[in-house]
Parts: structure tokens; C-alpha cells; sequence
């Protein structure tokens, strides 16, 4: 008799627990900015990646298209960013934008790489891990560096084009 109590207090340990939905989830967004040195619209050789860059974390409600989560983070001295984001985001667009460059001269966005959506659910996706990669977002250079021509050339001499 004291084996099946035993058994049925470790069970409900177990199952009882997992009966019950995990609301509150810890979801780990990492990625990169860069100064396209180039304004090239991708990175290339001389990219620099920017130090004290802001990124926005932004989730959109799919129905209203209101705003319903907002974070900000700043990149390090590589320029990668690491943001937590508490909560499972399932029904939302969710995406990082670019804020604000610390780079007076390498301050405006560039429009293809300004902003990256991300997934920030476990729901019904099969993504079992709580750290999420976001493209690499830049900013462009008002000036493109001298060896830019040469680079891009570089770049582009297998093209059709």
C-alpha cells in the first residue's frame, strides 16, 4: 500500500507539472550591425561592425497591427547584440530594427538591411531552442571608401551582369 502512494506522489510530480502550459518563456535574440563601408547593400571585406548601436526588438499584433512588446538593446565591441525577451510571442510579427548609430558619419540605415524578422514562439514551429539569430542589419556610410570601386568590381567580375 505505502509502494502505491509513494508511486502516485512521484507521479503526479511528474506528469501534473507538464499538464500545465508554460506561459512565461526567456527567449534569447543575438545578432550584428555594421557600417557598410562600402554602400555596397551587403557586408564585404571592409565592413566595420559598430560599437553602441541600438536595436529594437518590436512585436506587431496580427489582427489591430498595434504594437504589443517593445525592447531596446546596444551592441558590444563587436558589434553583436544580445537581447532577452521574456514571454512566447506566437500570434505576433516580431522583428529587430535598427535605432540609432553612435557613427556620425555612418548614421543612416540602410533600406534592405534596416530591419530582420524573427520568431519568437515554440508554437506549432518545431524551434526547440530559446536563442534566435537575426540577419545582420547596416547603416550606411555617407562616403564610400576609396578601394570600394575596386572591391566591387572584385566582387562582381563573375557576374552576368
Amino acid at each position: 500500500m505505502a509502494t502505491r502512494f509513494v508511486f502516485l506522489i512521484a507521479l503526479s510530480f511528474c506528469i501534473i507539472p507538464s499538464l500545465i502550459p508554460v506561459t512565461t518563456a526567456k527567449y534569447h535574440v543575438k545578432g550584428c550591425v555594421y557600417c557598410d563601408t562600402c554602400r555596397a547593400g551587403f557586408e564585404t571585406n571592409v565592413t566595420t561592425y559598430i560599437e553602441g548601436a541600438r536595436v529594437g526588438i518590436r512585436c506587431i499584433d496580427r489582427t489591430n497591427k498595434k504594437v504589443v512588446f517593445y525592447t531596446e538593446g546596444e551592441t558590444n565591441h563587436k558589434g553583436i547584440y544580445h537581447i532577452e525577451v521574456e514571454n512566447d510571442h506566437h500570434d505576433n510579427l516580431c522583428q529587430t530594427v535598427l535605432v540609432s548609430s553612435p557613427l556620425h558619419w555612418c548614421s543612416t540605415p540602410d533600406p534592405g538591411r534596416n530591419r530582420s524578422s524573427i520568431v519568437l514562439t515554440h508554437y506549432k514551429n518545431g524551434i526547440l531552442n530559446y536563442l534566435h539569430y537575426a540577419n545582420a542589419m547596416g547603416f550606411l556610410k555617407d562616403e564610400p571608401l576609396p578601394v570600394c570601386y575596386q572591391l566591387l568590381k572584385y566582387y562582381l567580375s563573375d557576374s552576368d551582369i
